[in-house]
């Protein structure tokens, strides 16, 4: 399910597109890892903002939408602002903590960015979760040692290799993966993005040899030359499959990279040695049939998902919780305020029509005056405008910070006849 909503980023330009060509939609972000697909969406209705977004990913994913509504949840407002700066902080992450989430936010709102998709409202909610996400890493000890999802199938990788049991879960506390068994092993590392280059680093020292497989062959050899590791062609990867130990995946790829044609023809010329294909890309590297090849371990999100211990206790996630919470209310506080902001630009709007309606319909009276008195009279009444208007301008945000503003700027356009 998660494979067929995803968004890869050579095609985030046209989700993004499709997202704001519907009629609700005013600014978006898509935020695509491993482990979510998310839209964040300014919309000026509740209804039709969530009946754009469903029908977006139904036809994303070539679904209809009751084929996906059981996985899915929506939050508004307050919730949603709290759900985000939850997710930058790496409190909705499998392994609690973990800091490549940050980052991937910080990608995700500079691509919309830089497809002309956010405004002011999602430029203020990503830019406030990103403040939020290093807050909480700040104030409390929720990042202490918090594994990523690598040093997951790390782990779980080592311990097929070192012949472990698998009953052991991995908390969510980093725990370094057993070292011993990548010792004198080949590990071949797919892609060199960045969980692919995490990879290689984490491994880096420990492994007796290590391959880098990219498509573009400079970015592989950059990786290679930082680990210390050998580039191999990536039209070659059925070799590398024959060499390796362990195959780490992490492409782009909107398909799988390694077929089971291919891991077959492997093990066929290395009969005697066991293979660990680690796929952490969504969608998915490694062909599913793989896992039926004798020898052979699939370790997929999902394998990786039931070896991480979810599970939030302790004190320091209580605390980055408060500090999450409290963020949303600062976030909603705004939104409010923001809501009431046009109510008061056309108040100010109509006032100066007033004035200058009245200015004019006296203009015949004030001939005699020189420039500088016309000056006075100009910069007197406007300052009447302003006085007039500064206190209800100031009250009316108030309010609206305190909830309610809605009513307020709704009897004030009444009253004074302005534009929606």
């Amino acid at each position: 399910m998660l494979e067929r909503v995803a968004v890869p980023a050579e095609h985030l330009p046209k989700a993004l597109v499709s997202l704001l060509n519907r009629e609700h939609v005013l600014e978006a972000v898509v935020l695509s890892t491993c482990n979510r697909v998310e839209v964040y969406a300014h919309v000026p209705r509740y209804h039709g903002g969530r009946a754009d977004l469903r029908n977006f990913f139904a036809e994303w994913a070539g679904m209809a939408p009751e084929d996906f509504c059981d996985h899915t949840y929506d939050y508004f407002d307050e919730r949603a602002a709290e759900h985000l700066f939850a997710v930058a902080s790496g409190l909705d992450s499998m392994v609690v903590g973990e800091r490549q989430i940050h980052l991937q936010v910080k990608a995700a709102f500079r691509d919309a960015e830089a497809q002309a998709a956010t405004g002011r409202v999602l430029s203020s909610l990503f830019g406030q979760a990103l403040r939020v996400g290093k807050r909480t890493r700040t104030e409390t000890g929720i990042a202490e040692g918090a594994a990523s999802m690598v040093d997951v199938g790390l782990d779980a990788a080592a311990r097929v290799l070192g012949n472990l049991g698998s009953g052991e879960l991995l908390s969510s506390a980093a725990r370094e993966p057993s070292r011993a068994a990548l010792a004198g092993r080949t590990v071949l590392v797919v892609g060199a993005g960045k969980m692919g280059g995490m990879a290689a680093t984490r491994v880096a020292g420990d492994a007796g040899r290590i391959l880098i497989a990219n498509r573009s062959a400079e970015k592989g050899e950059r990786l290679a030359l930082r680990v210390d590791g050998d580039v191999l062609d990536f039209g070659d990867l059925r070799d590398g499959l024959r060499r390796a130990d362990l195959v780490l995946c992490s492409t782009g790829s909107p398909s799988p990279v390694v077929d089971q044609d291919a891991v077959a023809e492997a093990m066929r010329r290395r009969p005697d040695r066991a293979l660990v294909l680690v796929d952490l890309a969504v969608p998915r590297d490694v062909d599913p049939g793989c896992s039926f090849v004798p020898g052979v371990t699939v370790l997929d999100i999902d394998a990786v998902r039931e070896l991480t211990d979810i599970t939030e206790t302790g004190t320091e996630v209580a605390k980055a919780r408060e500090v999450v919470v409290d963020e949303a209310r600062r976030f909603a506080a705004w939104t409010r305020a923001v809501r009431v902001e046009p109510t008061i630009a056309a108040l100010r709007t109509h006032a100066e029509a007033v004035r200058q309606a009245e200015l004019q319909r006296v203009a015949g009276r004030l001939g005699d005056l020189d420039e500088r008195q016309r000056a006075t009279v100009e910069a007197l009444t406007s300052r009447i405008v302003n006085t007039l208007l500064h206190e209800p301008s100031v009250r009316l945000k108030a309010i609206a910070d305190a909830r309610g503003g809605d009513l307020y700027a709704a009897a004030l356009r009444e009253l004074f006849d302005l534009p929606e």
